[in-house]
């Protein structure tokens, strides 16, 4: 009994699983549930950040010097 059962179950499964993803699919087929807002996308694709070229030091940070052993 428990054999079928646990047969029963696995089909179940399965079947959800299959179902799922034909649903899956066909949503991405049909961009179903899917908010399309080409404005906004465009405006993101098209704004460049500037990129700063210098460094910023504090006063806490140290500068950097060449090393030599002393013996």
């Amino acid at each position: 009994m428990s054999f079928l059962f646990s047969i029963l179950i696995f089909v179940l499964f399965v079947g959800l699983f299959i179902i799922i993803a034909v649903l899956g699919f066909i949503r991405s087929i049909f961009s179903f549930g899917k908010k399309k807002n080409t404005m906004h996308s465009n405006e993101e694709q098209n704004v460049e950040k500037p990129v700063s070229k210098t460094k910023i030091f504090d006063k806490k940070d140290g500068e950097y010097v060449d090393f030599e052993e002393i013996k």
